[in-house]
């Protein structure tokens, strides 16, 4: 039985998603935050890069090995590992291609199909690594918006989520700030308070006790 050859995994409309984003304006107040998020993107793509091609020089080999009439794997079904790999190729690309597809809409102020884009991202990849970004960002998109309850549960929810403890000093933060734009003041100082007691070396905390020092 002959191999099946993957083809080789295109880049171009991720490098693109990338492109756009760095000449794009992000909203009011989240230009930091963006460009952090941003530079992080960069950095995971690259990892990502790196990863698929080992999975292809591996793939190769095996192909390479098929073709010269290799007996390693004779006892195997041919097409099993070849299988395996694009499986692995394609979603580390679909869901970095969903993710900086709504992020890019974030950037660029399109609130309505960024918050369609994470919402359907946390759909289709709950536990993925940039789910609780995502949840992060949706609930910014939301919130820009000015659907506070949405907003508010989507911050709520990466607070209590293991995995979203790194983002969970921004969502305390920002669910601070929601609430006082509800008047729920004492909900706003509990949020607050926890930010101070559980990440106290966190940037937000930091910024915290600095607009209450005395000028």
């Amino acid at each position: 039985m002959k191999s099946r050859i993957i083809p080789s995994v295109s880049w171009l409309t991720l490098l693109a998603g990338l492109i756009l984003l760095s000449g794009c304006a992000p909203p009011p107040g989240s230009s930091v935050a963006l460009k952090q998020q941003f530079t992080q993107i960069q950095q995971q793509q690259k990892q990502q890069a790196e990863q698929i091609e080992i999975l292809q020089q591996q793939l190769s080999l095996l192909q390479r090995q098929m073709t010269a009439g290799s007996n390693i794997l004779e006892d195997r079904e041919p097409l099993e590992i070849p299988a395996a790999v694009s499986a692995e190729i394609s979603a580390l690309t679909d869901s970095a291609s969903s993710y900086l597809a709504a992020f890019s809409n974030l950037a660029s102020g399109r609130l309505i199909p960024a918050e369609a884009g994470f919402t359907g991202f946390l759909s289709e990849y709950p536990n993925h690594q940039y789910a609780p970004n995502a949840r992060y960002w949706l609930a910014d998109a939301q919130l820009a918006q000015g659907k506070l309850p949405a907003a508010a549960a989507n911050l709520r929810q990466i607070i209590v989520n293991v995995d979203g403890q790194e983002r969970a000093p921004a969502a305390l933060a920002l669910l601070a700030g929601i609430y006082r734009r509800q008047q729920l003041n004492a909900e706003a100082d509990e949020v607050l308070e926890q930010l101070r007691s559980r990440y106290p070396d966190s940037a937000e905390a930091q910024q915290l006790y600095r607009s209450h020092e005395p000028q």
